[in-house]
This record gives C-alpha cells, sequence and structure tokens, in this order.
C-alpha cells in the first residue's frame, strides 16, 4: 500500500531510480523482467506474420495410418543377396495433451486390440514428450513395433503362391530431436506441426537440427516358414542389429498461408552423422562396426487453425539406412495422420477486457 501511494504520488516528469525500491519490488522486478526475456527469446515473432498460442492448453486426438518397410542385402557370399519386409498396414489411434510449450503424445495399434501376446500386427505403442517454442523445438520418442510382417521378394527364392507372414521381426527406439529456427520471428514450425500458433502470411525457414537415435531389431529365424527357411541365403539372417545414430542436419521449411486460416507446409531435413552399429548373427559372436551414416525426413501438412480449433493432415516419411562393406539394412516408415483439436483456457494478455 505505502509502494502505491508514493507512486501515486509522483508528478509527470519526476523519474524513480529502481535502486530506491524496496529490496522485495527490486527482485520481483527482476523476476518478472527475465521471465519477459526469456518468453520473448523462445516465443517472439512478428504478428503480422505469426499469430502465437493464445491458450494455455490444448488437447487433440489423432488417427493414424503407419507403414513400415525393411530391407536387407549382403555380399558376404561373393554374390548380392537381399531381401524386402513390409509390416502389415497399422491403424493407430492417439492423443496429445499440451501445457504452453509442453506436451506428451501417446498412440496405439487398433489392430493389436484383443491379440495375445507374440500375435501383435504391425505397429505397437508409441510415446512422444515434445517442446514447442517459436525459436527451439524438440521431441523425444519411443516406439516399439509389433511382430507381423511380409517377406515381398528375396533373392533366388520364388514367392508365387507361398504363405510370406513372418512374426519373428520385431524393433523398438529411443530417440531425440531438436531444430533451431533461423527465421524464427515470420516463419513458424508450431504453426504447421505442433498446432499451437497460426501462420498469416507464408514465409520459410533454414533449420539446424541434432538427433540421436537407439534402434534395435529382432529377427528369430524359428519363425520362418519351412519353405523359406530352406532356401534364403544365410547371409541375409541374423540374430539382432543394434545401432546408435549421432547426425547433424540441415534442412529448410515453407509455410504457404493460401487463405485465412489455412496453410500447406513441407519440411525436408537431410542428414549426416556417425553410427555405431552392433550385429549378432547366427553363425557369429556380435560384430561391432562403425560407419558415416545419412538419413532423411520428409513431412508435410495441410491443416486449418483459428486459433481456438484447428484440424489438419500430417504425412511423414523418415528412413534409418546402415551400411557396411559387405551387409546394408535400411528401416523406414511412413505415416499419414488425421488431427482434430481445441484449445482452453486463454492466457490472460488475451482476454477481452
Amino acid at each position: 500500500m505505502l509502494f502505491s501511494v508514493a507512486v501515486q504520488a509522483i508528478e509527470p516528469g519526476d523519474s524513480v531510480r529502481i535502486d530506491t525500491l524496496p529490496m522485495g519490488k527490486r527482485l520481483l522486478n527482476t523476476v518478472f523482467k527475465g521471465a519477459d526475456a526469456v518468453t520473448n527469446f523462445f516465443m517472439g515473432c512478428d504478428t503480422n506474420y505469426v499469430t502465437p498460442q493464445k491458450y494455455e492448453f490444448t488437447a487433440q486426438a489423432e488417427l493414424s495410418y503407419w507403414h513400415d518397410f525393411y530391407r536387407l542385402s549382403s555380399s558376404q557370399s561373393g554374390e548380392s543377396k537381399s531381401m524386402t519386409l513390409q509390416s502389415d498396414n497399422s491403424l493407430v489411434l492417439g492423443g496429445y495433451v499440451y501445457w504452453s510449450i509442453f506436451g506428451y503424445g501417446h498412440s496405439v495399434n487398433l489392430g493389436d486390440i484383443g491379440k495375445p501376446k507374440g500375435e501383435t500386427n504391425g505397429t505397437g505403442h508409441r510415446n512422444v514428450f515434445v517442446l514447442n517454442t517459436a525459436r527451439i523445438i524438440a521431441e523425444i520418442y519411443t516406439f516399439k513395433s509389433g511382430k507381423s510382417v511380409k517377406f515381398t521378394s528375396i533373392s533366388d527364392v520364388d514367392l508365387e503362391g507361398q504363405d510370406r507372414t513372418f512374426t519373428g521381426l520385431s524393433s523398438k527406439c529411443f530417440g531425440i530431436d531438436a531444430q533451431y529456427i533461423f527465421n524464427h520471428r515470420r516463419y513458424s514450425w508450431p504453426a504447421a506441426f505442433g498446432e499451437n500458433a497460426v501462420q498469416r502470411k507464408s514465409q520459410g525457414s533454414w533449420k539446424l537440427g541434432f538427433s540421436y537415435n537407439h534402434v534395435t531389431i529382432n529377427f528369430n529365424k524359428s519363425e520362418l516358414s519351412p519353405y523359406i527357411a530352406q532356401r534364403i541365403d544365410t547371409t541375409l539372417l541374423f540374430n539382432k542389429v543394434s545401432y546408435k545414430d549421432y547426425a547433424i542436419s540441415i534442412g529448410y521449411g515453407y509455410n504457404w498461408a493460401f487463405r485465412k486460416n489455412c496453410i500447406l507446409a513441407v519440411s525436408v531435413l537431410p542428414s549426416i552423422g556417425y553410427r555405431q552399429s552392433d550385429i549378432t548373427e547366427h553363425n557369429m559372436d556380435k560384430a561391432v562396426l562403425r560407419r558415416i551414416s545419412t538419413d532423411v525426413f520428409f513431412r508435410t501438412s495441410l491443416f486449418w487453425n483459428n486459433t481456438k480449433y484447428f484440424t489438419g493432415l500430417v504425412v511423414d516419411f523418415h528412413t534409418y539406412a546402415y551400411r557396411e562393406r559387405k551387409f546394408s539394412l535400411t528401416n523406414a516408415y511412413g505415416t499419414v495422420k488425421y488431427i482434430v483439436g481445441f484449445d482452453f483456457l486463454k492466457k490472460k494478455q488475451y482476454k477481452e477486457k
């Protein structure tokens, strides 16, 4: 009360030195200024191009269509041999909850519901922790696949009319992805893929990223059909492949605001990194292999967002490629997502007086 009376007594043109304020007020003033500086650093934007998130919380549901692909090739026997496998198409239901710039998402394969353990089909559980700001975006995620795939081709093996189903393949992944947006004041990644901002005018930006992935793929040869087991080249078989990737990526994203509240977004992130791989084969101990790796992450979306409600489509495609002198493995996945959600609890600065 004394502080407010003192302020009201100041005549126009008078000035008050900050060091004459009580210590508690100076401390609060410093804390608030620091919080404003941090918020502006991470979330500051040009409002002519981007409308920032106006609400404290976001809830969204998504229905996804997943497809996984594996290709293995070997020349250890002196001849080039290869095989390809694809997962059964998976329909996945999931959802996200955001508080400010933080989010958590979980999804589960609808085809797994009601199936006994060991008979799951395609994509399994996925968990994602998200940080969405104007300047920096990041994800920490885990992924566990099911076991049902089909052989689409095997060198020197005629699969016509044969049972191609294989339930002995499973994989899991732990990953961290982070990106820095250079043109963050006019280009909004969250508007394109995070759903907590709106791009008002078309704009693009270069991006610098870092990623870490730990992928493990298990191959249970005892579950091969007798026909395939008798004919497949043994150099293509393994017990487990486990690899860790550390990669730097440089890419570009562009948001096309083609009409009010609507954008079409594209993001491409090629990467180069260092990969450490462990391979255990049926007839040998674990071999540790290290090599430079290259990957590509492609993402596009079509969104409508009026700052309160939003809906849209997102398409992702990601490849993990391992190459060694006589052995290679490519694990790729693609997904199409339909998303619908809403924001609630408007922030104080956006409430109508």
